[in-house]
């Protein structure tokens, strides 16, 4: 059996179990896990099978040290950067890591495209120049261009998010029918707001571009997908079953088929000769479905789809080491709900979690 040594960032996050378990177990490799998080060692301690702590990469020189310095102790074989921004630079200093010896492998390895991807306004352009459906929106570097786009009056909602950024973090939903500003996530800056309140946080002091998209209230999916060369090999749709759409973690997925998804998706993949992961999110709007957003990295909650049919994580590695893939099967109209690690586990109960088999995912109707 071959032995890997995996490195997987954010090890301390809400759906780090379903991730590292999807790697665990499995009868063609036996997976080594080093964890890393900015945060100190907790449950990513427990679950990993080495953790170490590394500074915030928008520091990027210590944070591409702290990989030097992990990589040299280690010896990892794989990274799997699970947020946009470590991915980003991983990819940006790609040349000066080889140049060191620090040689591992990435589930994808296009700067360029990265970059398209971790800047939201180029992305939207390069969809709306290649017939990739994305909505309405506008690019607003001021409050003055803002308040010119949004009636005072008007009872439609609208979403201000940043250009660069990840998940929910400086996202508004602006309301003006209501007076009170409300948070929607305790642990983000998300918060619903009215112009004026909104105004007064002068979020564009430092010349920050957000982009202003009408709020649709259709069905969110979230889109698992590796591929090769503009072509797909693995996928999943996962309709969000959720009570709060701003939620950074799923509280239940349902796996489904739509072919008119499979064809945005495939669009963009065409298009953009994608190699590699990718997560996108698509809304429906009416009888439309827009592509919002992508990231060149697996989504926290892929290890969902494990349960329902398809191991993105193991499956990855086989590609990665050219190995023999598996012929998985999907199962649809399933719905399943993360496995939330939010309390402090004990060593002792670290074999119980990752090395014997637990239900536990539910059915949706259960929670």
């Amino acid at each position: 059996m071959k032995k890997i040594k995996i490195c997987i960032s954010c090890v301390n996050g809400f759906l780090t179990y379903d991730f590292i378990k999807s790697l665990k177990n499995q009868n063609d490799f036996k997976a080594k896990i080093i964890g890393i998080d900015i945060t100190n060692r907790s449950k990513g301690s427990i679950l990993s099978d080495v953790f170490y702590k590394v500074n915030k990469p928008k520091n990027e020189k210590k944070y591409v040290n702290d990989i030097i310095r992990i990589y040299r102790k280690e010896k990892f074989d794989i990274f799997f950067p699970l947020s946009d921004i470590e991915n980003f630079v991983l990819l940006k200093n790609k040349k000066k890591l080889e140049k060191l010896g620090v040689n591992f492998k990435l589930p994808f390895n296009n700067y360029e495209i990265a970059k398209l991807l971790y800047d939201k306004k180029n992305f939207l352009k390069f969809c709306e120049k290649n017939n990739i459906l994305v909505g309405d929106y506008h690019i607003v570097s001021s409050f003055k261009e803002l308040s010119k786009k949004i009636n005072i009056n008007s009872k439609k909602k609208y979403i201000l998010k940043p250009v660069k950024g990840s998940g929910t973090k400086n996202v508004f939903l602006i309301n003006n029918e209501i007076t009170k500003t409300i948070k929607i996530l305790e642990s983000r800056n998300c918060f619903e707001i009215n112009l004026k309140n909104l105004k007064k946080l002068k979020i564009f002091n430092k010349r920050n571009e957000f982009i202003l998209m009408p709020y649709y209230t259709g069905e969110m999916y979230d889109v698992d997908c590796i591929a090769e060369n503009g072509k797909i090999n693995e996928f999943c749709i996962r309709l969000r079953e959720i009570k709060n759409r701003f939620m950074f973690y799923s509280t239940g997925h349902r796996v489904i088929k739509n072919t008119k998804i499979k064809k945005l998706i495939l669009k963009f993949v065409k298009a953009s000769k994608l190699n590699g992961i990718c997560d996108f999110d698509v809304i429906k709007n009416k009888d439309k479905f827009y592509l919002l957003e992508a990231s060149c990295r697996f989504s926290g909650s892929v290890g969902v789809c494990s349960k329902s049919g398809i191991n993105f994580p193991a499956q990855m590695v086989r590609y990665m080491f050219k190995m023999k893939r598996k012929n998985y099967i999907l199962k649809n109209n399933n719905s399943f709900r993360s496995f939330l690690v939010l309390k402090k586990i004990s060593n002792a109960k670290r074999n119980i979690l990752l090395d014997d088999y637990i239900p536990h995912y539910s059915k949706q109707l259960d929670y």
